[in-house]
């Protein structure tokens, strides 16, 4: 159902950024094996101005290794979401809520207490027939076909409302899994969809938006694209504004959504393409840029710490090529501590270690809206003399600000 043009990319290569790690890999110090790295090239749909993933890196490597790591998507406007669904024509208390994911638990949460009761949820092993405790969303898209989808409303029920937070960019096959999940709604049946918006970080020239878990980097308008040239009628759409990356809510039903749109001669679509490629330069730039910021400081002033053992620091440290520049990253995750990480074989330590090893700029890695809390906890770190600063463009401590 799917227009063909909306998810041919080839031959619009936007960036080769070479060989990237698997940024979940996390490795024991005295573990001597190498963390696999594969080919991430970003191409660019220039008749949708939709950015994607060339190859995805293979299920199997991206699946954790750890049952210890977690993702966590932004909550804050869930009330209100939830608020918005209840009150769509035809939503009552009889109404059947179905949901894709682990991700979606909390939203079924604040529906169960508002007296929505009537609800299911896929569940891995049952439904998928996926055993593997540390299999996610990554294993989950590559076997959810439409078919699989048929059996599970045969042993749950056709859904009124079906919830897909933060996952869609996630998906190998994006046609099969838009087919799949309009397999578990009722006729007439709506579709909460949520995902991260790129748009800022396309804007501001932020790398970290860059993941190979996610293959499709969708702005406001691609995704309202896609939904409309797969057949959707969209009845509630808006990108909800958080520190790191807004995300988008998007709700649809079956029938209404255009099919027929002219993609080329849009300056909606020219305003896309001239995004991603003003990111791009943004990104080369800065790869010169922090590098160069960074050499100074340490020749100047002394070592850096990144604070953050995430996929956002992971990114940060590859894509702009500075591992060397970093003595160690430091995280209070007990799990973490003592291990190293993905990229650089850089030592995870505690965040003593910002006090006891000399340490004279601490890089913030983690999401923005937690920085605060980091800073005003170590603030003895500044007192001694320490600087922070954000590894995230158009943040208020940005280390392009650094003195």
């Amino acid at each position: 159902m799917l227009q063909e043009k909306f998810l041919l990319c080839s031959g619009n290569l936007l960036l080769d950024l070479g060989l990237q790690p698997v940024s979940n890999r996390f490795l024991p110090i005295e573990n001597l094996q190498s963390v696999p790295h594969f080919p991430m090239r970003l191409l660019l749909n220039r008749q949708t101005g939709l950015i994607t993933l060339e190859t995805p890196f293979p299920v199997d490597e991206l699946k954790p290794r750890y049952s210890w790591l977690t993702c966590f998507e932004p909550e804050d406007h869930l009330d209100a979401m939830v608020e918005t669904i209840i009150n769509l024509p035809g939503i009552d208390k009889d109404s059947v809520f179905g949901a894709y994911s682990f991700k979606d638990d909390s939203t079924l949460q604040r529906l169960d207490h508002l007296g929505y009761t009537k609800q299911w949820r896929i569940d891995p092993e049952r439904d998928l027939g996926i055993s593997d405790p540390c299999a996610n969303v990554e294993t989950y898209q590559a076997i959810f076909t439409p078919s699989i989808a048929q059996q599970i409303c045969q042993n749950h029920g056709a859904a009124h409302v079906i919830i897909v937070r933060h996952v869609v960019e996630h998906a190998n096959n994006l046609s099969v899994f838009l087919e799949s999940i309009r397999a578990l709604t009722k006729p007439n049946g709506y579709i909460v969809w949520e995902l991260p918006d790129c748009e800022r970080a396309l804007e501001v020239g932020d790398c970290t938006t860059v993941w190979e878990e996610h293959n499709y980097y969708f702005t406001t308008f691609t995704f309202k694209l896609l939904l409309e040239s797969a057949g959707f009628s969209i009845v509630h759409y808006e990108s909800v504004p958080y520190p790191l990356e807004n995300s988008i809510v998007a709700i649809v039903q079956e029938g209404k959504g255009r099919n027929d749109h002219n993609f080329f001669d849009s300056p909606v679509v020219k305003e896309e393409i001239d995004r991603a490629y003003r990111f791009i330069d943004i990104v080369k730039f800065r790869r010169h840029a922090i590098r160069n910021k960074l050499e100074n400081f340490r020749e100047d002033v002394g070592g850096i710490a990144l604070f953050g053992a995430g996929h956002l620091s992971v990114a940060f440290l590859s894509i702009l090529d500075l591992c060397d520049l970093i003595d160690f990253v430091v995280d209070d995750n007990p799990n973490k501590k003592g291990m190293r990480m993905p990229v650089g074989n850089l030592a995870i330590k505690s965040s003593e270690a910002i006090y006891s090893e000399g340490t004279r700029l601490c890089l913030l890695g983690l999401n923005p809206h937690n920085q605060s809390k980091v800073i005003a906890k170590h603030s003895l770190f500044e007192e001694q003399g320490g600087q922070f600063a954000s590894i995230f463009p158009g943040s208020e401590l940005y280390l392009e600000q650094l003195s």
